[in-house]
C-alpha cells in the first residue's frame, strides 16, 4: 500500500505559493520563498510545492520517466494529467536528473505564446555559479545572479531568445527558494 503525504494545507497556503511565483516572474532574478510542507514525499525537495499551486485539471506535468511516486502523489492531490516533456505545460526536472533541451520544449505560437511550456528546474545552488547579468521587463537596469547551470542553458536561452513572444519561461528552484526567468529577460555571462 502507498501511503500519501498530504498537500498544501489550506488555500493561504496556495496563494502564498502562488504569490511567491508571480513574484518570481514579474521580478526575475530575485530570489523570492515558498512556503515550506509540513510533509512531502521522501526525496523531493521542498520546492515541488509549487507544482501543488500551478497543477490542475487544466493542465499537463512531465518528468523523468523514473518518477512515477511524484507523478501519483502530484495527480491525487491537483487532478493534472501526465504528458511526455515535449508536449507538457510544465516540467518538473529535480536536481541530479537529465533537463531536456530548450527546444525540445513547447514554444507557443506567435498568435499564442501563453500556450508554451515552464520548465521547473531544481538547481543546487544560486551563488555558487557563474555570475550572470539579467535585464528586460521587471528589471530596473540589471540583477545579478550566480546559479549552478548546466553548460548548455545558458547558450539555448540566448538562442530561443529571437523567439519573442514564444519560448520557455523557467523557474529554477533550490530548497524553497525560486528564481524566476520569462522568455523576455535577456542574460549574459559577464
Amino acid at each position: 500500500m502507498t501511503v500519501m503525504f498530504p498537500g498544501l494545507r489550506d488555500s493561504h497556503e496556495a496563494q502564498r505559493t502562488f504569490r511567491a511565483l508571480l513574484n518570481a516572474l514579474a521580478h526575475p532574478g530575485r530570489p523570492q520563498t515558498l512556503p515550506r510542507p509540513e510533509r512531502m514525499p521522501e526525496g523531493y525537495p521542498a520546492s515541488i510545492i509549487g507544482l501543488l499551486s500551478l497543477l490542475d485539471a487544466t493542465v499537463t506535468v512531465g518528468f523523468p520517466a523514473v518518477l512515477a511516486d511524484l507523478e501519483r502523489w502530484l495527480v491525487f492531490h491537483t487532478g493534472t494529467s501526465v504528458a511526455p516533456m515535449e508536449r507538457a505545460d510544465f516540467i518538473y526536472v529535480p536536481q541530479g536528473y537529465a533537463r531536456p533541451p530548450l527546444a525540445s520544449l513547447r514554444q507557443g505560437a506567435l498568435d499564442a505564446p501563453e500556450t508554451s511550456a515552464t520548465l521547473m528546474l531544481e538547481i543546487p545552488s544560486f551563488s555558487a555559479g557563474n555570475a550572470l547579468e539579467l535585464t528586460g521587463p521587471g528589471i530596473q537596469a540589471s540583477e545579478i545572479i550566480r546559479p549552478v547551470l548546466d553548460c548548455g542553458l545558458l547558450s539555448e536561452w540566448q538562442r530561443q531568445s529571437g523567439l519573442f513572444p514564444r519560448g520557455v519561461d523557467i523557474f529554477l528552484l533550490c530548497g524553497t527558494d525560486v528564481i524566476g526567468l520569462p522568455r523576455s529577460t535577456a542574460i549574459r555571462e559577464i
